[in-house]
């Protein structure tokens, strides 16, 4: 289980990677389209907070990822640990059988290693559920971006000439918000199952 749990950590680590380079172009994406509602002026009026609010949800995405990466290496970190004191408690066990009922050393020791295994496993669980919240986190501004998307669309078709860059612009977004939430659903879906 934790092999399963510790590869699929770092397979979910290394798809975000993708996240955070998606949320960088959701970030330029929005710069590109101020520039575009600048040049609009009165026609792209209603465009330019959506602008802002794209530039916002970029930054909190790579945000969340690099939150995400940390809560990830400190559960990858846990899952070593967890291998090595599971590794002392079974060899503790097998010292305490070959013992005479009187010492007592290693059964405190042995004692010892069990509340740092049942600590070490409520880490990881605690671990675990702050990546579950910050990966739904993640999945709710882009539910939020297919929005936005939409409205940059109808806002887009105010702007005359100007509407084909902004069209692009809201493309890019929906685009990019799809992208993001295949990534983390599946990176949901692998840490459950190996959980």
């Amino acid at each position: 289980m934790h092999t399963e749990f510790f590869v699929s950590t770092a397979a979910c680590v290394g798809a975000l990677c993708s996240v955070q380079q998606t949320a960088i172009e959701l970030s330029l994406a929005a710069k590109n389209a101020k520039a575009i509602a600048y040049r609009a002026g009165t026609r792209a009026v209603g465009f330019k907070p959506l602008t802002d609010y794209i530039d916002e949800m970029g930054r909190d995405t790579s945000r969340l990822v690099a939150q995400i990466d940390a809560t990830a290496l400190a559960i990858a970190r846990r899952a070593v640990d967890e291998v090595r004191l599971v590794d002392a408690n079974e060899r503790l066990h097998r010292a305490r059988a070959a013992m005479p009922p009187e010492e007592t050393a290693v059964a405190a020791l042995l004692v010892a290693v069990e509340e740092e295994l049942a600590a070490n496993r409520q880490d990881i669980t605690r671990g675990l559920r702050r990546l579950y919240q910050l990966l739904g986190d993640i999945n709710q501004r882009m539910r939020a971006a297919a929005v936005i998307s939409t409205r940059a669309r109808v806002e887009a078709t105010q702007a005359g000439e100007y509407e084909r860059g902004l069209q692009l612009v809201a493309d890019t977004v929906e685009r990019s918000a799809t992208t993001i939430r295949t990534i983390i659903t599946r990176c949901e879906g692998e840490l459950r199952s190996a959980a």
